[in-house]
C-alpha cells in the first residue's frame, strides 16, 4: 500500500505542478472503477493519497470505461464529443520526469492526521 500511495501521489504532484495548480484549485476529484468503490475518502486523505481538498469535492463515478464505451456506442454527439477529448488529452510519462523519484519518495511517507488538518 506505500509503494502505491506514493506512485500515486508523485503522479498527482507532478500533475498538479505541470498544469499549475494547487491543490485547492481542483473542483473534484474523480474515482473510477473498483479502486473508487471501495476506498473510503477519509481514509484516503488521512493518508495523504490524494489531494487535500474538501471531501465533498471527491466523488465516486464506477465503472467509468464501461459507461463511456456505451455512450459512445450509442450516440453520435458522444462519440463526437470523445474525439474533441483526445485532441485535448495529453500524454505524461512518469517514467521520464527528472521529478518522479523524489515525489515517489516523499509520497511513501505517511503524514500524521493532525498534521495535514484532515479527519477530524
Amino acid at each position: 500500500m506505500q509503494l502505491a500511495t506514493g506512485a500515486i501521489r508523485a503522479g498527482i504532484q507532478i500533475l498538479l505542478k505541470r498544469a499549475g495548480l494547487q491543490p485547492g484549485d481542483l473542483h473534484e476529484v474523480l474515482l473510477a472503477g473498483a479502486f473508487g468503490n471501495f476506498i473510503r475518502r477519509n481514509n484516503a486523505l488521512r493518508i495523504g493519497l490524494l489531494p487535500m481538498i474538501p471531501r465533498d469535492r471527491i466523488r465516486f463515478i464506477g465503472n467509468a470505461a464501461s459507461l463511456g464505451a456505451k455512450m459512445a456506442l450509442l450516440s453520435a454527439d458522444e462519440r463526437k464529443r470523445a474525439s474533441e477529448l483526445r485532441k485535448k488529452a495529453e500524454h505524461v510519462d512518469l517514467s521520464l520526469d527528472v521529478e518522479f523519484q523524489k515525489e515517489f519518495g516523499m509520497g511513501m511517507m505517511f503524514p500524521a492526521p493532525e498534521a495535514n488538518g484532515c479527519c477530524d
